[in-house]
């Protein structure tokens, strides 16, 4: 939880709790964990272990942002959560996550970035969700994590069905190449019929229509953060990957923000390997049919190392 954040997309950062449990390829690497029980030696990950609850005093930060906020007629950004999932399923998470809710209807002047890799179980655990019949705040935006083409298969059709003020995607860390227009879900909710779990061909989801039956897609995404995974073991992230998720958003009209390239980025092998890369940065041969960019930063990022047409951070409209 923070006063300030590295985040390049978000003002504040606040965890109603700590700890969380892995649930897919994205997690493998998670710095929330190396951080709490690496650094902090904090028995708080996985199933049975228990979570850590905070002090009346952690619960008032955002109450003082929001009030900062008012006073300078500026909306700040809070990225929820962090340091944890707030949807992941367990009753001792049921009393904070409705504090976090009341929280949040008490804070007009903050605009609250929920993400998720656990939107399937929106539907059950808030009660803002349509399928209960609730109606989501104004200052909710509504996310969750798409590492690769399997979980954008899995989790955007819970994302879609939900009428949040911005429905938006986190391709962080970027595992894979992804398709946006031909999402291939496993199940979605028919808004006519009520039928539960009724298959359809695809999703467009940068569009809001399906290739199939037209009455079963309520919503579309309104806008992808895009990044690379950091640190010294990082996994590859292709530039070309990224590339593409540029293109596919530009041509919807869909609003993208590239975040980091990670520490790992490469280019596929090519006639002109440093075509759209600056001067400045250092092309190494990998041997394996591509190019690793020995970066400055870190973290990749940098912009000003990157390629010119990945150079993009926009907001939703």
């Amino acid at each position: 939880m923070g006063e300030e954040t590295k985040i390049e997309w978000t003002n504040h950062t606040f965890s109603p709790w700590w700890g969380c449990e892995e649930v897919s390829p994205g997690c493998a690497k998670c710095y929330a964990r190396t951080f709490a029980v690496n650094r902090l030696k904090l028995p708080i990950w996985g199933p049975k272990t228990e979570r850590r609850f905070f002090s009346d005093r952690h619960w008032a930060a955002p109450l003082k942002w929001a009030r900062a906020a008012e006073r300078d007629g500026v909306r700040r950004r809070v990225f929820c959560a962090s340091m944890a999932d707030v949807f992941e399923d367990r009753p001792d998470l049921v009393e904070p996550r409705e504090r976090l809710f009341r929280l949040i209807e008490a804070t007009h002047s903050l605009d609250w970035l929920l993400l998720t890799k656990r939107p399937e179980n929106v539907q059950r655990l808030c009660r803002w969700s349509v399928r209960r019949g609730g109606t989501w705040p104004a200052n909710v935006w509504l996310g969750t994590t798409a590492e690769d083409q399997k979980r954008l298969g899995e989790r955007v059709e819970f994302l879609i069905q939900e009428p949040a003020a911005v429905r938006f995607l986190s391709v962080e860390p970027m595992l894979g190449p992804l398709d946006l227009e031909n999402v291939t879900p496993y199940y979605i909710e028919a808004i006519k019929t009520g039928s539960p779990y009724e298959p359809i061909v695809a999703v467009d989801a940068l569009r809001g229509h399906v290739k199939g039956p037209d009455d079963m897609l309520p919503h579309q995404v309104d806008w992808v953060i895009v990044g690379g995974e950091s640190g010294s073991d990082a996994r590859p992230f292709h530039v070309e990957w990224a590339r593409s998720v540029v293109r596919q958003c530009r041509s919807a009209g869909v609003p993208v923000f590239v975040k980091q390239l990670g520490s790992h980025a490469r280019t596929s092998g090519m006639t002109n390997p440093g075509e759209h890369w600056p001067g400045s940065t250092k092309l190494v041969d990998d041997r394996k049919g591509g190019f690793r960019a020995a970066l400055v930063d870190r973290k990749g990022g940098d912009m000003a190392e990157w390629p010119e047409d990945l150079r993009v951070r926009e907001w939703p409209r």
